[in-house]
């Protein structure tokens, strides 16, 4: 298998996995699923909280930047894996085209659309299945809109991503990246994590229960682990999701962005909060306010510089 051969596969044992399991992945119709332990799809107001802000970000952005109405303006999602995104954009009257190299991501998507109580027409959403970067797809289409949500950091050669936005993308049509930046974590980031997450096991509040609060070099240890774990690497520096994750850092997706596009806006976003929230175990109600707490201050340290933001959000006009 070539690398993108085992992409689609780690993604298509991940959906298969996920599904059994009774995840929905759907901005409306999710479920709580206890298959998720440290995941904020473990519960649809974790849920709302990260992914559905992170939507409302997006909507307001097409809003706020896009030249059209929203029943004229062409989106194309790439990387949509299940769709949700696709999906609540298509609920919102947009044109949309989902892509995805996972064939098992790609049906799951189709099913939602075609059994999406929320809207009448059907006909504003397609989901392919393809590669990006592939020179025949979308010969001929043109796009006002070009999304990455969590996929452009797949992708080793960010120049030929962004030679074909470029040649898909209507003229002052936008690109928009919403993307981690895995390779920005630093010791004081990880340091802070693991103090959030300490606290939480010792008094049986997380997922995972400390029966003895780590000292000295169990620390230094357990920092190590912790670092390799929120970058998604093994102990190799291998990367453990899939074959292309992590493929482009913070420095080669911005500065790629902002060779081919004019720049619109730019925000660094949050550090640490998407790790924590989904392993809290507390009542309803205190999860859900700790939940928000850990969100609000996450972007509070990150304005102020106090932790390097680990995720960013980027509008560039062509």
């Amino acid at each position: 298998m070539d690398k993108t051969e085992l992409e689609a596969k780690a993604f298509d044992d991940q959906i298969k996995e996920r599904i059994k399991h009774g995840h929905i992945p759907d901005l409306r119709e999710v479920k709580p699923c206890d298959y998720f332990y440290c995941n904020p799809w473990r519960h649809p107001e974790l849920v709302q909280l990260d992914m559905g802000e992170s939507f409302q970000l997006i909507l307001k952005s097409i809003q706020s930047y896009s030249k059209n109405s929203s029943k004229d303006t062409k989106i194309l999602e790439v990387g949509c894996g299940p769709g949700y995104m696709s999906l609540e954009l298509a609920r919102h009257q947009y044109q949309v085209t989902g892509l995805d190299v996972s064939t098992a991501c790609i049906e799951v998507a189709r099913k939602l659309s075609a059994h999406d109580p929320h809207r009448d027409n059907k006909d504003n959403l397609r989901y392919l299945r393809g590669n990006f970067t592939n020179p025949d797809i979308f010969k001929g289409e043109k796009f006002d809109v070009v999304l990455f949500f969590g996929s452009l950091h797949h992708f080793p050669k960010q120049n030929h991503v962004m030679e074909k936005i470029q040649r898909i993308l209507n003229s002052e049509g936008l690109v928009i990246a919403h993307e981690p930046a895995r390779d920005k974590y630093n010791e004081a980031n990880v340091a802070l994590s693991h103090l959030v997450r300490t606290l939480l096991s010792a008094t049986g509040s997380f997922y995972k229960d400390t029966a003895v609060v780590p000292s000295g070099k169990n620390i230094n240890q357990e920092l190590e682990a912790l670092m390799a774990e929120l970058k998604y690497e093994d102990d190799s520096g291998a990367s453990v999701q899939s074959a292309n994750d992590n493929e482009a850092g913070f420095d080669e997706m911005y500065n790629a962005l902002n060779k081919n596009f004019t720049e619109l806006h730019f925000e660094n976003r949050y550090a640490f909060f998407h790790e924590i929230i989904g392993g809290i175990r507390l009542d309803h109600k205190k999860t859900f306010q700790l939940a928000r707490y850990l969100r609000d201050i996450d972007a509070i340290l990150c304005k102020k510089g106090i932790v390097k933001a680990t995720e960013f959000f980027y509008i560039g006009r062509k």
